[in-house]
């Protein structure tokens, strides 16, 4: 579909292009073959499908570095753990568990999207980031009982 729209867009550009400017005779207007088409459909083709996996690598890297932030956030946090007290120790590892599977969760999302492309990928980046904010949700709550 985002490829159909994609060369959509350019052969309406190639039509805009074409409507403007002097026009020439009409004997030495050369016409458009069929071969010619292909090539530019093609290539516009495979500008998008560049441009999006360029796309997915970026956001990709954004969200690999939010998980080794949060993974030095929990190092701390579980530091801070030991030294509490038995039963407040319980509940904040019960609340570290649970940042951990948000976390495991999130990082799942992450290597399904390494295979997707087009669509896919955007429905999987929606997911993601949903993750990723209930992921740092969860966090700043269990955080905050530092404090």
């Amino acid at each position: 579909m985002k490829r159909f729209l994609v060369l959509l867009v350019c052969m309406g550009v190639m039509v805009l292009a074409g409507c403007g400017g002097k026009e020439e005779p009409a004997e030495t207007k050369k016409p458009v073959t069929m071969e010619e088409v292909k090539k530019e459909t093609g290539e516009a083709a495979q500008t998008a499908e560049a441009y999006t996996r360029q796309q997915m690598d970026e956001y990709r890297q954004r969200v690999q570095a939010k998980l080794e932030d949060f993974d030095k956030k929990l190092d701390e946090m579980r530091a801070k753990t030991e030294k509490m007290k038995k039963e407040a120790r319980a509940e904040m590892e019960q609340q570290m568990t649970e940042l951990r599977k948000k976390r495991e969760e999130a990082a799942k999302e992450l290597e399904k999207m390494q295979s997707e492309s087009g669509k896919a990928w955007e429905d999987i980046k929606t997911g993601l980031d949903s993750a990723l904010d209930e992921m740092d949700k969860a966090y700043q709550q269990a955080a905050s009982r530092f404090k």
